[in-house]
């Protein structure tokens, strides 16, 4: 069964979310087969799909790892300025 979620985050100043969409790229490459993750900014704010059909535990673990780095991004970026 596919199974989708958005993730959709404001992040101020609203520049800095093209930078976070950079940063957490590169995690999201090369994928298990099942998964799929997009990413896009719009308006100052990003979103990130993912459609997954392995399974609930497995869209959670993405979730949950998506959200670590942007978290991970955003607190790089903050500590940097």
């Amino acid at each position: 069964m596919l199974m989708a979620a958005t993730i959709e985050i404001e992040v101020s100043p609203a520049g800095e979310a093209e930078r976070v969409m950079d940063a957490i790229s590169p995690d999201n490459m090369p994928l298990p087969k099942g998964l799929r993750i997009t990413s896009q900014v719009k308006d100052g704010r990003l979103y990130v799909s993912i459609e997954c059909d392995r399974g609930l535990d497995s869209l959670r673990a993405t979730i949950e790892d998506v959200m670590s780095a942007i978290d991970l991004s955003i607190r790089t970026m903050n500590s940097t300025e």
